[in-house]
């Protein structure tokens, strides 16, 4: 069975005391977005201060390899005292929360308005390279001092994905980059604690579909809650820059899903560019977004051959099978854990944004992404 220590950090991300002595714990890391984290303890003990500090955060290790799986900074502190209970709950995010935290500025090179040298911070090249290039530039080692993340590197390490080309001007970085990454082969992305400093990677998530198979038949799945939906589109005209007939108009479909579904159309704006390379790449990465959406939510159980952190991880593709076969990625996982015991772990297996579990929140993110698009122009 997979085990893990707490680490406290302090500001200086410096490693400050292993943290032992607490009520509970959770943990959710999630594949190319913001995770989360939860601590309860004991107020009076001497890492209940450190914890609460502002700048603080934690940092989450698998016991058998010594590799950090979260790592983020405090957001939120609760003490609580009554009669027989004084406690403090810390809550926080994992470092992909610095992503979201930083606008993908058009010219990230220029200290002060007026911003008049450039439209569009444009970027072509593998997924991986534009992504490494946008986060050095918005708060990395690149980026102007006022926006830097202290201690934030950006190594460079193989290529991944295919190419892509980004368009930066005022979105949220954290939303340009999952974007970029859907479109670019769905590549992952993280920033973890290494060391004394946090570090961005690109990587291509492994496919273990054919190794890695969670059913009841083969004893390593206690329960599950499996929910699909159809999709809301899977023809897409996406249109570009240019008015009425001049309009430049790309379109691209799911053949499996048209297949399985019948055809449903959408249209997709994007009238920032008339570059039928970057329309084309618009349809490759809305078609996921829109597309049929599948979550499996299973509770394994460790055996020799499958656990977690040694056999599959964040982001790998794996294979469910409840009525049918589900192949998809590992989009988050669950982890519980106290003291003395028992820890509970939980990968979801889904779509991209299965996280969305109402329609209309996903309705409404979409229309705020056209009416950003407009904004920012």
């Amino acid at each position: 069975m997979t085990t893990f220590r707490i680490y406290v950090r302090n500001r200086e991300l410096q490693r400050v005391g292993l943290l032992e002595d607490y009520q509970r714990a959770s943990f959710i890391p999630r594949f190319n977005a913001v995770g989360t984290w939860s601590i309860t303890l004991d107020r009076r003990l001497p890492l209940a201060v450190e914890l609460t500090t502002p700048g603080a955060g934690i940092e989450l290790v698998r016991s058998s390899d010594g590799n950090t799986v979260l790592s983020g900074p405090v957001n939120y502190r609760h003490p609580q005292r009554a009669e027989n209970t004084n406690t403090v709950t810390v809550n926080g995010f994992d470092d992909n929360v610095w992503l979201a935290r930083r606008l993908a500025h058009p010219q990230p090179g220029t200290a002060a308005p007026p911003y008049s040298g450039a439209e569009y911070d444009v970027r072509t090249n593998t997924a991986s390279v534009v992504l490494d290039q946008y986060v050095d530039i918005n708060l990395g080692p690149g980026a102007l001092a006022p926006r830097r993340v202290p201690g934030l590197t950006v190594p460079a390490v193989d290529v991944a994905g295919t190419s892509v080309t980004g368009r930066a001007r005022w979105q949220v970085l954290l939303e340009l980059m999952q974007g970029l990454a859907l479109a670019g082969g769905g590549i992952g992305f993280r920033i973890r604690q290494s060391g004394s400093h946090l570090e961005f990677r690109c990587y291509q998530p492994a496919d273990l579909t054919a190794s890695v198979i969670f059913s009841e038949a083969l004893g390593n799945l206690s329960a599950f809650d499996y929910e699909s939906t159809a999709p809301e589109g899977n023809y897409l005209f996406v249109g570009g820059g240019g008015e009425g007939t001049a309009r430049t108009v790309r379109e691209g479909q799911d053949s499996a899903s048209v297949a399985t579904w019948g055809r449903i159309e959408k249209f997709i704006d994007r009238r920032d560019t008339t570059v039928t390379s970057e329309l084309d790449q618009e349809i490759a990465k809305q078609l996921p977004e829109v597309g049929e959406r599948a979550a499996f939510k299973a509770t394994p159980v460790d055996t020799t051959g499958m656990s977690y952190g040694l056999h599959y991880d964040l982001g790998d593709e794996v294979t469910a099978i409840v009525d049918e076969a589900i192949t998809e990625l590992i989009r988050e996982v669950q982890i519980t854990l106290t003291p003395e015991g028992p820890q509970r772990i939980q990968p979801i297996i889904g779509t991209p944004g299965n996280q969305d579990v109402f329609r209309l929140f996903r309705a409404y993110r979409l229309l705020n992404t056209r009416l950003i698009n407009v904004e920012r122009r």
